[in-house]
């Protein structure tokens, strides 16, 4: 039987833009196989303190009564470039364990410079970054920045770029599904073949579950 198991590091919850509530969304994909779940409803600075702390207060509470570890995030989305940094410093202070940026997607919605100043801040993720450059790929390589290969329809034309980019730079990949749905929420098996899709192999596909093991096993230890 083909293994169902994975890890996402994208999701969002009634917080902010999506339907379902953080207990609908982490038990969907319990029972689904996820083995490690990060919650990153959209913020800017008019909602990151409650973003933040309605997230750690769910996991303070209820986090521990599931069988996977649930990461505290936030996906900084629409800001100007030149407030990335400061935004992501804010984030952290707060407490937020997973910092994502929302990428240049060829669905649109952010303005050009975000890919490039979400890697010079060392975000944790930059997902569906469209076309990134090779440069912009190097230095997320050399800063430790994930890029995101993605599940959800629209930002996920990008994917077969993105692949290729990490292949000739070095830089690491996270397969995710920016969940705002039930339906957006897939299997191993099914976020394997999207991966296929996008020109990875099995051996590289591998090496992302690999990277989604060792953000958790890095986090055990701060």
């Amino acid at each position: 039987m083909e293994n169902t198991e994975y890890y996402d590091f994208h999701t969002h919850t009634s917080f902010r833009e999506g339907t379902l509530l953080p207990s609908e969304l982490v038990g969907r994909n319990v029972n689904l196989g996820c083995k490690g779940l990060a919650i990153t409803d959209h913020s800017d600075i008019s909602n990151l303190t409650d973003a933040i702390d309605g997230l750690k207060r769910f996991v303070d509470t209820c986090g521990a009564l599931w069988d996977i570890p649930i990461l505290v995030g936030v996906e900084l989305t629409g800001i100007p470039p030149v407030q990335i940094e400061s935004m992501t410093n804010k984030a952290r202070a707060l407490g937020a364990q997973w910092i994502v940026v929302h990428g240049e997607t060829l669905a649109g919605g952010v303005v050009q410079g975000t890919n490039r100043a979400a890697i010079e801040a060392a975000v944790d993720l930059l997902s569906h970054p469209g076309l990134i450059l090779d440069k912009e790929a190097e230095l997320a390589a050399a800063n430790g920045v994930y890029l995101e290969i993605t599940t959800r329809a629209g930002h996920s034309f990008s994917n077969g770029w993105v692949a290729r980019c990490a292949k000739q730079t070095g830089a690491m990949l996270l397969l995710n599904s920016d969940t705002h749905k039930s339906s957006d929420i897939l299997d191993g098996a099914q976020r394997k073949r999207i991966a296929q899709g996008a020109g990875l192999s099995s051996a590289e596909i591998d090496r992302i579950w690999e990277n989604s093991k060792n953000i958790l096993n890095s986090l055990k230890t701060r």
